[in-house]
């Protein structure tokens, strides 16, 4: 019997310090699992330094890397949806260089594989090694994200690091939209679902290039293409701001009316500035959030319309 092919995608942007220790890496677990052929799907992002000269030369060592080159630097997710474009394995695994996911995993990975599993998720078990910002802010992204999606799980602490089979490929590159969030792609597109838990080591070697604006990108894009339901929150937002007016109106007509008659006698109380700061103040708010919405869902709405490629790829160098 054949063997099945397995591949592993791996987005790089200034990876320099990193392509010699990754690919080493990569090839000890290719040996160790020598039922499976492997092809390593290295995607070129626009760096600036030398991976992709790197990744090359690296060619006439490791026959086993293929190197998509793009046309200039698209982003992580953009760099991710390229190398899956080109896989051809019956098992593909997004990896990040860093080896901050552990290539470890996909021993257990490809096990699951073979008992049925058309997606095995890498979830971190914990995020003890994160600081409490970036902690704080996770938690809350899968909280709201959770609450957002509907029928479709997104599973928490759960990144690109996964196992998808051929048939999931396929059915994620005919999503028809531009704007992709692979993590978000995979769950909504379903099948059975499995997971092996890790903790995430250090990285050892380079600097992580995901800061807090690729963070909150990535969690406006997740969240915009998940649900229509922010939408909603403006409605009910107003709704509440209508009922908290109404009794603040009732209230304060009430008081204006025991002061009148003599009844109760408030100096200190200005009734037109209280309504005035107040209505003023929640209405500004109100239009402020609600163009904000609105505005983030119009841009999307314009990208899509645009149909502008997600990336462009410069060249693919297969290995002879």
């Amino acid at each position: 019997m054949a063997k099945k092919l397995v591949t592993v995608v791996v987005p790089m942007y200034n990876e320099e310090p990193m392509v010699p220790h990754f690919l080493t890496k990569i090839a000890e677990i290719i040996k160790e699992n020598d039922g499976y052929n492997f092809e390593v799907v290295a995607v070129n992002d626009g760096s600036r330094d030398n991976t992709l000269a790197l990744l090359y030369d690296f060619q006439k060592k490791y026959k086993f890397l293929r190197v998509v080159n793009l046309s200039r630097n698209f982003g992580h997710e953009a760099a991710v949806a390229a190398g899956l474009s080109v896989a051809k394995g019956d098992a593909i695994i997004p990896i990040d260089a860093d080896l901050q996911d552990p290539p470890e995993l996909i021993k257990p990975m490809l096990e699951l594989f073979e008992e049925g599993y058309d997606v095995v998720n890498a979830r971190r078990a914990s995020r003890k090694e994160d600081t409490w910002i970036k902690r704080y802010t996770a938690g809350k992204f899968y909280k709201v994200i959770d609450k957002l999606s509907g029928k479709v799980r997104i599973p928490q602490n759960v990144g690109h690091y996964r196992l998808i089979s051929r048939r999931v490929l396929d059915e994620v590159l005919k999503l028809p939209e531009s704007n992709r969030v692979f993590r978000v792609e995979v769950p909504y597109v379903g099948f059975k679902t499995a997971e092996v838990a890790f903790v995430r080591p250090k990285r050892e070697h380079g600097k992580t290039h995901y800061n807090m604006k690729s963070m909150i990108d990535l969690a406006i894009n997740a969240i915009t293409i998940t649900s229509t339901k922010p939408l909603n929150f403006v409605f009910k937002f107003a709704m509440w701001l209508g009922i908290i007016f109404g009794l603040s109106a009732v209230t304060q007509l009430v008081l204006f009316i025991l002061e009148m008659t003599k009844v109760l006698v408030l100096p200190f109380l200005n009734h037109g500035v209280w309504l005035l700061i107040n209505v003023s103040l929640f209405l500004t708010t109100v239009i402020l959030l609600a163009l904000t919405i609105i505005s983030i869902y119009l841009g999307k709405t314009f990208n899509e319309t645009q149909k502008r490629p997600f990336y462009v790829i410069e060249s693919v160098k297969e290995n002879k």
